[in-house]
């Protein structure tokens, strides 16, 4: 048991290290970072109304019956006769080329009609159907048909509406989506004419002809997790993807969504005041520790990694510096894995109890651990208390002057102190909190 709990511990430490590279917040020239997050593009999954061309081998004794009917015999018992089957046979047969258009039959007598000429012409009958076609996905900003939606992280239902992007194409648009019909025919030709094969031999094939209505639509988002910044000597914010499997579908709706975060239809609460005293907070501001990006990064790339090795990186992460923009959320994670205790210090409560991103991922943070916290202001605390305990339960709640503005403590072992610089985005009357996080080790231990 003792070297399974050590191995699943190494295993958690090169864990991190993989975790920590890919969180780094890449250098954006010009700019500077503000926060991460995530918004959400509307999609419309369709189940449309349609009317399709279908086409379909005739079988061999359909064939033989038009060709003896076409030839003079019309008796039925003749027919029968001539093919060698039994009348009850031939019966179902007829039934069904009754039905289909392509011959009449009235008192035993067979009659070709004008598609069972056409038919015997091709050896193939030809009829329009009404269809339903479901699961076409469309993006509510361009009326783009997304032929592969498994290529992005769909979810259906988004509890914080301030991550949902606006869309610009309203679902019962018709002519939006009858213009996308090469599109949606492509898809038809690829999932929906499928065809049945007997002996070798295609018997049946499928063609989209019209694009009648919409039977039922469905809204559903793709993910797209993001990094905001802003401009160096400026207001202007630009974007990045977290992640390079990401970088394809911002660069596609980048501009847009840049415009709704400009226009405040969209990550709306990063842009509200937080409270900030005008004294320094607690914290000192600590040095960045050298070289650490590429030493991790080369380490990360190094499949057989030594146990003294991982130790050596362990310590360098967790010694007392300021941290790399994308790392706090990973350190607090991995700190709150064998926490037993929690402790947080928060300037005025209210601020980060009406953030739903923060108790949203309070649970992270915390783990299974008991959370106390510590605060310096609020002007209503039973509703601070409700809407924190949304995300954790806490055990004691205590007001006094620890002059921090943002504070994790963790078993008294580590802490990650935020300090807050308030600047101006967007407009000269709309600023953000840019904070700079740093961590403190408090004892000697290891991780």
């Amino acid at each position: 048991m003792k070297l399974y709990n050590v191995m699943e511990e190494s295993c958690l430490k090169e864990n991190l290290i993989h975790k920590w590279i890919t969180n780094i917040v890449r250098q954006n020239d010009g700019y500077e970072f503000l926060f991460d997050d995530e918004v959400y593009l509307p999609v419309y999954k369709y189940a449309l109304k349609i009317t399709k061309r279908k086409t379909v081998k005739l079988n061999l004794v359909e064939e033989k019956v038009l060709q003896i009917v076409s030839i003079g015999v019309h008796q039925v018992d003749e027919i029968a006769k001539i093919l060698g089957i039994t009348r009850s046979l031939l019966d179902v047969t007829l039934a069904d080329l009754h039905v289909k258009d392509l011959i009449s039959v009235s008192s035993d007598i067979c009659t070709l009609l004008k598609k069972g000429e056409q038919a015997l012409s091709n050896l193939e009958r030809v009829e329009k159907q009404q269809d339903i076609m479901k699961d076409i996905y469309m993006d509510s900003f361009k009326g783009k048909i997304l032929d592969d939606i498994t290529r992005y992280q769909v979810v259906e239902k988004i509890l914080v509406d301030d991550n949902k992007l606006e869309p610009l194409i309203q679902a019962e648009d018709m002519k939006v989506i009858v213009s996308k019909f090469e599109d949606i025919q492509e898809i038809f030709q690829a999932e929906y004419s499928e065809v049945r094969i007997a002996d070798g031999i295609r018997t049946e094939s499928q063609e989209l002809l019209t694009i009648d209505g919409i039977e039922s639509v469905y809204v559903v988002f793709i993910k797209i997790p993001l990094q905001v910044f802003v401009s160096t000597n400026g207001w202007d914010i630009d974007i990045t993807a977290t992640k390079k499997k990401y970088n394809e579908i911002l660069l596609e709706y980048k501009d847009e969504i840049i415009r709704q975060i400009n226009n405040k239809k969209v990550l709306r609460t990063h842009w509200k005041r937080k409270m900030v005293q005008d004294e320094p907070y607690n914290g000192g501001c600590l040095e960045e520790v050298d070289g650490l990006v590429d030493l991790i990064r080369n380490a990360d790339y190094k499949k057989n990694k030594e146990q003294k090795e991982i130790e050596e990186l362990q310590m360098k992460m967790f010694s007392s510096r300021k941290l790399l923009n994308g790392e706090v959320k990973v350190l607090l994670d991995y700190l709150a894995l064998n926490a037993q205790q929690v402790e947080m210090c928060i300037d005025n409560i209210d601020d980060w109890a009406y953030d739903k991103n923060f108790v949203g991922k309070l649970s992270h943070y915390i783990g299974k651990a008991a959370l106390k916290i510590k605060y310096q202001d609020s002007k209503n605390i039973e509703k601070a208390i409700d809407r924190i305990e949304r995300g954790h339960n806490v055990t004691e709640y205590k007001k006094c002057m620890h002059g921090y503005f943002l504070c994790w403590k963790y078993d008294e072992k580590y802490e990650i102190y935020g300090i807050p610089i308030e600047r101006e985005v967007i407009n000269k009357d709309t600023s953000c909190i840019m904070m700079n996080y740093y961590l403190q080790r408090l004892e000697k231990n290891n991780v």
